[in-house]
């Protein structure tokens, strides 16, 4: 077992009202007596760790599906449901909705067969995780989903030179998949229909700890109920495991790294400390560093 142990865990601190977050002594204790360090800067999980070896999500996906060589470029293209809220369009990804295999093959063969003559060709990384193939690298700047789910579109489409093309690509594919009889049926069973694909791209760190990535979507979302459920999950399956392991010596040092939602920064409790019992315990919304919830 290793003496040193981190956990990176983005969405720990969410995007949520503090009136919506439950007390959690355990973690509360641990930040408010640990030694704390707030980040310059809000990070990403991509962005984590800031020094480690960087590469883009998309060839991340590529190489470990093993299709990097069929292509010189790539996009991530993952299936989203955008649901009509006044004059806009709401982004949801499968956090909000399942894709089986044999819809995803299903919808892809239509779109292979739409786009070949573009000369672009749709790769499955999961049912609901998608890889572009491209001939050209596009001239486009893109936006992450998890920034953007359950919010309005506009303004974060392709943008950038070939701004013009990937956005009537964007919509040439919500044509394609309108009226794809996948969609015809799920809609007869009351599921959300796959109204589109996002298409973007960003720089990524290659992971060197162990990441919970579970309470992600429910903080990006501001879903409170879903928050609490993972919450719950972390602590049962990880945090209170090492936790014992740090009061039984087994562990030197527990470090937990937050990013996303409203807070990034770490905190590194050591078995030496035995707690700080001077430091007054905050609840966890109110840790230093905590961004307004406007600003996160």
């Amino acid at each position: 077992m290793p003496t040193h142990k981190t956990l990176v865990v983005p969405g720990l601190f969410p995007a949520l009202p503090d009136s919506e977050v439950p007390a959690v002594p355990g973690l509360e204790k641990a930040w408010s007596q640990g030694d704390r360090e707030v980040f310059g800067r809000p990070l990403t999980l991509a962005q984590w760790p800031p020094d480690g070896k960087t590469t883009s999500e998309s060839v991340r996906r590529a190489r470990e599906t093993g299709v990097f060589h069929t292509a010189p470029h790539w996009l991530c293209a993952d299936p989203i449901h955008l649901h009509v809220e006044g004059d806009g369009l709401i982004l949801h990804d499968d956090y909000t909705f399942g894709l089986s295999a044999e819809e995803s093959r299903g919808l892809r063969e239509d779109l292979n067969a739409h786009f070949a003559v573009d000369g672009l060709y749709f790769h499955e990384v999961t049912p609901t995780r998608w890889l572009l193939g491209l001939s050209t690298l596009p001239e486009i700047e893109t936006t992450p989903p998890l920034q953007r789910v359950g919010r309005n579109i506009d303004g974060h489409l392709p943008r950038g030179a070939q701004r013009g093309l990937w956005q009537a690509r964007f919509n040439e594919i919500q044509m394609v998949l309108h009226d794809h009889p996948l969609n015809q049926a799920r809609e007869a069973r009351g599921q959300r229909v796959i109204s589109g694909v996002w298409l973007w791209d960003e720089a990524c760190t290659e992971p060197v700890h162990e990441v919970v990535e579970s309470l992600r979507a429910p903080s990006a979302y501001g879903d409170a109920e879903g928050w609490v459920a993972a919450l719950e999950d972390f602590l049962e399956t990880h945090w209170r495991y090492w936790q014992a392991q740090l009061r039984q010596g087994t562990l030197e040092t527990l470090t937990l790294v937050a990013l996303e939602g409203r807070f990034s920064g770490q905190v590194v409790l050591r078995h030496s400390q035995r707690w700080r019992f001077w430091r007054k315990v905050l609840p966890l919304m109110q840790m230093p560093g905590v961004r307004p919830l406007r600003e996160s």
